[in-house]
């Protein structure tokens, strides 16, 4: 199916949804947690991911490192996150989730699975496996078409 209008296109289409489920997740995580969306994201990837770098939380919330770094400030004073000195780099320094953020996590986390499965229910079993499928594809499709533009970009000059 061809796009015959702007709001046809997929980018746009995946944008809408994208932004109606963030506000969903920002409305209640702002008035349960107190917290913004993009801070609920770094103490969700903290809760899984445990221990990381800023650079790869940056990178995994997908905001620059001076953005991520003054989100990380904000929930270190606030008790949600710690700096601790990486094992195998004592010069690195990593970032974890306090008790008080393992805490919000273990609260945020079922209530984010349970808005996602609510939004979900207008699909049958048998949808939702395609609709995860098709999406895996998609984005390891963008994914390979970004690292083919950045690689055919290196050598031209922007002006």
């Amino acid at each position: 199916m061809t796009a015959k209008k702007f709001k046809d296109l997929l980018t746009y289409r995946l944008n809408v949804l994208a932004h109606l489920s963030s506000k969903i997740a920002s409305l209640v995580n702002q008035v349960e947690f107190q917290l913004a969306p993009r801070e609920w994201r770094l103490i969700g990837l903290l809760g899984q991911l445990e221990q990381v770098s800023l650079q790869r939380l940056a990178l995994e919330v997908d905001v620059d490192k001076s953005q991520a770094s003054r989100m990380v400030s904000s929930l270190i004073e606030r008790g949600y996150l710690k700096r601790v000195i990486d094992a195998k780099d004592a010069r690195g320094i990593l970032l974890s989730l306090t008790p008080k953020g393992q805490a919000t996590f273990e609260l945020a986390f079922p209530s984010a699975v349970e808005r996602n499965d609510a939004l979900l229910t207008v699909l049958t079993t048998p949808e939702r496996v395609v609709f995860d499928r098709c999406l895996d594809k998609l984005i390891a499709h963008a994914k390979n078409q970004l690292d083919d533009i950045r690689e055919s970009t290196k050598s031209s000059t922007v002006i």
